[in-house]
């Protein structure tokens, strides 16, 4: 039962990317045509980028879901694509504090996203439409900690869309040695999650992965 689901999902995912290559070819000629405004140009920027998030997506599950090889992945630049996504999405404040810049960490770039972007719509969730999240990142010599945290009514509060967004980011990172704690005090008085992810240990050769392409 289990090889049918696979199956079937690979098919679905592979239908999905023809579409989703029209999208993307669309939206970069749409980008070139004479008399688009820099904000229409920047609307479009943005749909490409959730294009391409989509078609990294897809490509991880039809190569059996593992995300691609664990490497160095600049978790800096993955937070900030998760964020701008949700600033699209939801009304509410999303704030971001602690360690900027570069952010190396272990993992798969596929992988960990997904697992920030499980994380942030549980708290978009339960802070509504109106509500707060904020994320703290905090870096040190072996680790990055991300917190993320919600002005909503707690966990246990909130009707769960899937049991296996949480489950799902567990394992996730369990595999590449970083950890999930949930049901922490918050702060600004709901609830707060706190991803672990071993840090990319100083010395590596870092190299920038090839752009996204659908």
């Amino acid at each position: 039962m289990q090889a049918l689901v696979e199956d079937r999902l690979r098919l679905a995912v592979h239908e999905i990317r023809q579409p989703v290559s029209a999208v993307f070819a669309l939206a970069e000629a749409a980008r070139g045509l004479p008399g688009v405004t820099g904000e229409i140009s920047a609307h479009l920027d943005r749909i490409i980028e959730q294009v391409q998030e989509v078609s990294a997506a897809a490509s991880s599950v039809l190569s059996a879901g593992a995300g691609g090889d664990t490497g160095p992945v600049d978790l800096g630049e993955v937070l900030e694509s998760v964020c701008a996504a949700v600033r699209v999405t939801w009304d509410g404040t999303l704030v971001r504090h602690g360690d900027h810049g570069r952010l190396l960490a272990t993992g798969s770039r596929v992988v960990l996203r997904r697992c920030l972007v499980n994380v942030v719509d549980n708290a978009v969730r339960a802070a509504g439409p109106d509500g707060k999240v904020v994320i703290l990142v905090r870096r040190s010599a072996e680790a990055i900690r991300v917190d993320v945290e919600d002005d909503g009514p707690g966990f246990g509060h909130v009707p769960r869309v899937t049991g296996l967004g949480l489950a799902v980011t567990r394992q996730a990172l369990e595999a590449v040695g970083g950890s999930l704690s949930v049901g922490l005090p918050s702060g600004i008085g709901g609830a707060r999650v706190a991803l672990v992810l071993p840090a990319w240990l100083a010395g590596d050769t870092y190299q920038d992965p090839p752009g996204r392409a659908v």
